[in-house]
């Protein structure tokens, strides 16, 4: 407990430097989910962690595939956008993974990319069960 009232204290206290930074940082990931989706990836959901040191969760799904003359063109195009470079890369490396996984009783939804020190790629899965029930209820809304 005390452990949490120091880093909650310590959050509090950001300065406006930090702050600043934070935001600008957050704003650098905002500007690039256009490009993302450009090349395939539509953003699902999109959460920013106000920690020390700060995360930013993003939720995607693969909408279109893209071959890799198309892809280098989006590198090329985009190459002095960091943030694009880095979150394309690990999406395209989450893809690749996994495509290769199968299971007969649990289905891909959604690939995460937490930008925060360490970074981290999840690969998500629903129970096919679970999936359908939430296809059906899409299909009514």
């Amino acid at each position: 407990m005390k452990q949490l009232k120091t880093g909650l204290s310590k959050i509090g206290d950001f300065g406006n430097n930090t702050k600043d930074k934070f935001l600008n940082y957050v704003k650098d990931i905002f500007d690039v989910l256009p490009q993302i989706e450009e090349a395939g990836f539509r953003t699902n959901r999109l959460i920013v962690g106000i920690s020390l040191p700060p995360s930013v969760e993003i939720h995607v799904t693969r909408f279109k595939e893209l071959d890799t003359v198309e892809i280098d063109n989006l590198f090329e195009k985009y190459k002095e956008k960091k943030m694009f470079k880095l979150i394309l890369k690990s999406l395209i490396m989450s893809n690749e993974f996994q495509s290769k996984l199968s299971s007969d009783t649990l289905v891909f939804s959604e690939t995460c990319i937490e930008i925060s020190i360490p970074p981290k790629v999840s690969i998500k899965y629903l129970n096919k069960d679970i999936a359908n029930i939430n296809k059906i209820e899409a299909e009514f809304d």
